[in-house]
């Protein structure tokens, strides 16, 4: 197996991390002490993958700036989007037609707010009985009630088609695309501009597409508000169950979690109440959680489960 190309997606908008989501470009946001996108880029350095690239949209001077200094990123290459987003087509596209590029190798494709924590042997072995194929998909079995569509294998572990959330029956598991992808460049036929990802990279209609099923695989989402606060405390909770948990190992090996921040009697991270996670450099002067607090702020006494950011709060429900 060979990763010639990494290609980190964080040109989304956000919109799914409320007010603070706005002003805090999601890939930026923290994973205790390091942000998602310097955990991506480690993770795809893991993986062996030769050479990153991050694709910029929303808020891409903020990123970039956050990230100009930092040794994680400095053999990083950031690919802008202007005037226009491209989506993920496009974004595949926009990196293939590079001149160090121009369509040749292998690329991996990976989603800047989740981890499916898969090591490199593992991955190796996941695709090694598909060298020769033009695009592999992962999958992973989730409830439709959680607002996924769902991928539509036959018998081969092939993708027939997308079935939308909509036309799924409530309460039911459905197998569902991870957002990474494994990806022969030469294969592909050069498009110019936006263009959707089962349209230009995986036409589904037109060629055969192996799905590739996480079975035995974690799956850490930081995607949206509510997935966000339930995975950060996971992580203490896992903590407490097996502190050698690979994933966890993994945020240790790379400076993301402090553990002697954790109090695991009161389940919290750098704060002497219960149940909250203080990501700040101070002390935390809230009594009583469930909270998280993301940045310096005068945090008030509140109730329900909230997030903290500077000036603005959310509740999560």
């Amino acid at each position: 197996m060979q990763i010639d190309h990494c290609l980190i997606l964080a040109a989304g908008f956000g919109t799914r991390m409320g007010q603070i989501g706005q002003k805090l470009p999601k890939v930026l946001w923290p994973i205790f002490e390091k942000s998602l996108l310097e955990l991506q880029v480690a993770y795809a350095k893991s993986l062996g993958a030769k050479k990153i690239y991050i694709n910029l949209h929303y808020m891409g001077e903020e990123i970039e700036n956050f990230c100009k200094g930092k040794s994680a990123f400095e053999d990083v290459t950031f690919l802008w989007e202007k005037p226009e987003i491209l989506d993920i087509g496009g974004a595949i596209h926009n990196l293939a037609a590079l001149p160090e590029v121009k369509y040749k190798g292998k690329l991996l494709v990976l989603n800047a707010d989740q981890f499916f924590y898969i090591r490199k042997e593992e991955m190796e072995k996941f695709l090694k009985p598909f060298s020769k194929s033009a695009s592999v998909l992962f999958s992973y079995w989730v409830e439709s009630d959680l607002g996924y569509n769902a991928l539509k294998i036959n018998e081969k572990r092939e993708v027939v088609s997308i079935i939308k959330n909509k036309d799924i029956s409530p309460g039911s598991r459905v197998e569902t695309y991870t957002g990474i992808s494994y990806v022969d460049l030469s294969q592909l036929k050069p498009v110019k501009g936006v263009s959707l990802f089962f349209d230009s990279v995986c036409p589904i209609k037109d060629q055969a597409v192996p799905a590739i099923l996480l079975e035995k695989v974690d799956y850490w989402d930081f995607g949206t508000l509510k997935r966000y606060w339930e995975t950060s405390f996971r992580i203490l909770q896992t903590y407490s169950a097996n502190s050698n948990h690979p994933f966890l190992r993994f945020l240790v090996t790379e400076r993301a979690l402090k553990t002697w921040k954790i109090d695991l009697l009161k389940f919290s991270y750098h704060a002497t109440a219960a149940r909250i996670i203080n990501l700040t450099n101070e002390s935390s002067s809230l009594e009583a959680g469930p909270a998280i607090i993301l940045a310096d702020a005068q945090v008030k006494k509140m109730t329900g489960n909230i997030i903290w950011w500077k000036d603005i709060y959310e509740e999560v429900k």
